[in-house]
């Protein structure tokens, strides 16, 4: 069979437009590749080609295997699985808050409609979720750098044009989250590139740490734990390899020099309230009637807590009556109060197997930017409920976005959800993200094409 005829044959079959043109692509690569095989062995070009194209087999039957490896993932489990985590999250919130009506209202601790806002804001995320989940995501390791300057760019043209709150734009805080995903693209574009693209990955940080820091303000635990997952992120890089610089300086570079620097500029430029915070960290009985209050406070909620707790009879013994935003990072708290320490453990169980589904999802991808990207949204996303929890422990008072599902908030629920949808897209379409090897492909021994994580193996005829 001519060889034009065998691919066009093979397309038909394969009904995913991405994977059709990758697919073809490879097979006449590969077929010409063996042709070229052939001929040496002393073949004319035209034999050469036509066993080569025998050796394939037949072109439907190929086709129809190809399609079948290179279909998205049904996306509705996924679906279900947000789904209920967010009906768990307003269910929590009803019961722990809202249900009590005007008893809270009074104490000017719950907003107006602030669950009917709560459930507007789930389902702008729930939404805003399906849509990613539904596109690929690959696009952002060809076009990392240009999301990240329209990111950084529309924040900071929101912080100049939209009004503060105390000199900062801390309602805007959770939206820097949105540069992990997109700095996994910006990592994968600088692959190659040795010191430069260690040094042109770095600038893109601090940019998105200084319009965070010094425009957005507020919200400094955010701020780290940004920084922090961008950073683990581009060591990780420089471990792999990813910059084909010397790896032991490369190293010694990222892992060592560049962060004691940061720490060191940083704390120099820290103001006298920041300061105070650090030390509250440590010794909150110290400041228990100015910056430790909230600690203290907590502290001495949790010695009241009981296994069962006290079904929230009286709301002036509760967290939302004691503590200041209880619904945006004292939920757990809440709840152990009303309902007791078990019905709070169970919250915290339920995070836990989401985030161990999260990372099985994450951990099964073989395309190297699906699996930083992924990882990076999935650290944010623990670094929230691990912050959360600490915070509702008592250990310190940096806020954090809240806890995921649980916590009141608009763009926080929002940016969750987007980064939820971000892991699901590369879950769905890991078997259609084509990566090239660096270099020139090392063909094993027996195989004929390389599609993907999947293999055609021929075996040569001599």
């Amino acid at each position: 069979m001519e060889l034009n005829s065998y691919l066009e044959q093979l397309e038909e079959q394969i009904r995913n437009r991405k994977a059709k043109a990758e697919v073809i692509e490879e097979i006449r690569n590969h077929i010409e590749d063996q042709a070229e095989f052939y001929e040496k062995e002393g073949m004319s070009a035209e034999e050469a080609i036509e066993q080569a194209v025998r050796q394939m087999g037949d072109p439907v039957e190929v086709g129809i295997e190809m399609d079948r490896i290179h279909r998205p993932k049904p996306g509705a489990p996924l679906f279900l699985l947000a789904f209920m985590m967010s009906v768990a999250g307003l269910l929590t919130q009803y019961f722990s808050f809202y249900r009590f009506g005007e008893e809270l209202v009074v104490y000017q601790r719950v907003i107006d409609n602030a669950f009917a806002r709560q459930c507007v804001y789930v389902l702008m995320g729930t939404a805003v979720m399906l849509v990613i989940l539904c596109v690929d995501y690959s696009p952002v390791g060809r076009h990392g750098k240009k999301m990240g300057a329209l990111l950084l760019a529309g924040l900071f043209i929101i912080c100049l044009s939209a009004p503060g709150y105390l000199g900062s734009h801390s309602y805007l805080k959770s939206l820097i989250y949105l540069f992990v995903p997109v700095y996994g693209g910006i990592l994968y574009q600088n692959r190659n590139r040795g010191y430069y693209g260690i040094a042109s990955s770095l600038f893109w940080l601090a940019a998105a740490f200084w319009i965070a820091a010094a425009r957005i303000g507020g919200g400094l635990g955010i701020t780290i734990v940004m920084a922090c997952v961008c950073y683990i992120m581009k060591t990780a890089a420089v471990i792999k390899g990813w910059f084909n610089e010397n790896r032991k300086a490369g190293i010694v570079l990222t892992a060592g020099i560049i962060p004691v620097s940061a720490v060191i500029a940083v704390l120099a430029q820290l103001q006298p309230y920041q300061i105070k915070r650090i030390e509250v960290l440590f010794h909150p009985e110290r400041y228990a009637q100015g910056a430790g209050y909230q600690a203290a406070r907590t502290r001495e909620v949790i010695e009241g807590l009981t296994m069962f707790g006290t079904g929230g009879v009286k709301p002036e013994q509760l967290p939302i009556h004691m503590l200041p935003g209880v619904q945006d990072d004292y939920i757990l708290l809440q709840v152990a109060s009303v309902y007791g320490i078990i019905a709070a453990c169970l919250l915290v169980g339920l995070l836990a197997v989401f985030l161990f589904c999260l990372f099985r999802m994450i951990y099964k991808q073989k395309n190297r930017l699906g699996k930083i990207v992924g990882y990076g949204c999935l650290m944010v996303i623990a670094a929230e409920i691990a912050g959360n929890l600490m915070i509702n422990f008592g250990f310190y008072t940096i806020s954090t976005g809240g806890l995921p599902f649980f916590s009141y908030g608009g763009y926080h629920t929002v940016t969750i959800y987007v980064l939820l949808g971000v892991i699901f897209s590369i879950h769905r379409y890991q078997n259609l993200a084509w990566e090239r090897e660096d270099g020139k492909n090392k063909q094993e021994k027996g195989v004929l094409a390389h599609l993907g994580k999947y293999r055609i193996r021929i075996e040569r005829c001599r």
